[in-house]
């Protein structure tokens, strides 16, 4: 069998002492580079970059895009589990809606009639909602009606001609991570819920949006309204990020089942089985 010659190289001691060096350098360089090279940066889980001006400093939470709801506005009675601290008025009118819409002859509901439901009722609607943040506004949009509250940021207070209105004046500051909004110039003429809890035009909403998860959205928000409840009393809706999702279009007008016929008597609750 045919061996296999190999023909020796030879180099001079010096040369071999020097490719070391070189070697050796490199090693140490690499290193050097390893220790001061700076980390990536994490990747960002939330906030949509098309929602947020970039003029909003990076030290304020980015709670911008779309949010879907995990919580609904048909019953929020208190957070704590208590029970709702109706005044004597206020629990008998709640009690009698109750009564009406049990015996299929409901009393006029804002919503039924494509009309806002207005703050507090719209902050724990089940439906997505679109956050947008600038420097002088906050502005969340909701499927529902294509609704839209400006929460202004400027610190601007309520002007003194303001008319209630539905979703009434809201004033927004940062505290920590919890974006605080405040809700004052609301219209009585709403409710809080669709179950039907009354207001009065001296509501005042206190909301806290929170994030307590990469993708989830706490609201916890508290009412105050003395004459229609004897203290205040907090509520709490919760939302999870949506990258994917698009506010959808929404008709009231078309199919709206919810609102009563020409005897008073909800249009589903007289359809055949």
């Amino acid at each position: 069998m045919a061996g296999v010659h190999r023909k020796s190289i030879h180099c001079p001691p010096g040369v071999l002492i020097s490719m070391g060096l070189l070697a050796g350098g490199a090693l140490q360089s690499e290193a050097a580079n390893a220790q001061t090279r700076t980390p990536a940066p994490p990747a960002v889980v939330t906030g949509d970059a098309a929602r947020r001006d970039v003029r909003v400093g990076a030290e304020v939470p980015n709670i911008s895009g779309v949010w879907v709801a995990l919580t609904s506005n048909r019953s929020t009675p208190p957070y704590d589990g208590g029970a709702t601290p109706f005044l004597p008025w206020a629990q008998a009118y709640f009690d009698h809606r109750g009564e009406a819409e049990r015996n299929g002859q409901p009393l006029f509901d804002p919503n039924a009639n494509c009309l806002p439901g207005g703050v507090p009722r719209i902050i724990s609607s089940p439906y997505p909602i679109d956050i947008t943040q600038t420097p002088s506004l906050t502005m969340i949009s909701t499927e529902t009606l294509h609704e839209a509250r400006m929460i202004h940021m400027d610190g601007k207070p309520m002007p003194a001609d303001f008319k209630p209105s539905y979703f009434g004046y809201s004033v927004g500051h940062w505290e920590g991570d919890a974006l605080v909004v405040e809700t004052t110039g609301l219209s009585p003429y709403t409710q809080v819920d669709e179950e039907g809890r009354p207001k009065s035009k001296d509501m005042k909403v206190v909301e806290r949006y929170q994030k307590h998860a990469p993708n989830l959205l706490e609201v916890t928000y508290t009412l105050y309204d003395p004459r229609t409840y004897s203290r205040p009393w907090t509520v709490q809706a919760r939302f999870r990020r949506a990258p994917e999702m698009t506010l959808g279009e929404y008709i009231c007008e078309e199919n709206n089942r919810n609102k009563p016929d020409a005897t008073g008597k909800l249009r589903h609750g007289s359809e055949k089985k």
